[in-house]
């Protein structure tokens, strides 16, 4: 009883989202104005595609862990690595094409590595992996492609 109660509340908490600082143009830090607050919420289907296809576009291998080889990885993927944080905020297709370059080049001039990376680690949170692999798992216990023998 007390997990579904804490699974219930993890659920209601996702599906708010959470607030996420971001900091504002010049324009608006000359008014006072130095943040922007924007709801982070579960990324669509359709985003978490996008996300997965420019992810597996990135071509990174994880063996890498001297500090060099980490350097050219941040050189050669940061543009990219943004623009999949940017499609998870902005959460659908259309935006996403529409809105994705521009909101990670903002992202990229106005936001340090720790702040990128405390997003990225939002939305993989929120993302709900887990429930995409449990249908996958599902889906391949079903069997739905599987020959039946209909005679007796």
């Amino acid at each position: 009883m007390a997990t579904e109660v804490e699974i219930q509340t993890v659920d209601t908490i996702l599906d708010k989202g959470v607030r996420v600082p971001i900091p504002a143009p010049l324009f608006f830090r000359m008014f006072g104005k130095r943040f922007f607050y924007v709801t982070v919420r579960r990324p669509t289907i359709a985003s978490m595609l996008m996300i997965s296809k420019l992810y597996l576009q990135l071509k990174i291998k994880e063996d890498e862990t001297d500090w060099s080889s980490w350097m050219m990885t941040m050189a050669v993927t940061g543009k990219e690595v943004s623009r999949i944080v940017a499609v998870g905020m902005l959460r659908g297709r259309i935006r996403s094409r529409l809105f994705g370059k521009l909101l990670s080049w903002y992202m990229r001039g106005n936001m340090d590595m720790r702040q990128l990376a405390e997003l990225s680690v939002i939305l993989v949170t929120l993302s709900g992996v887990q429930d995409f692999m449990n249908t996958i798992k599902f889906l391949r216990l079903m069997k739905i492609t599987e020959p039946k023998n209909l005679s007796q």
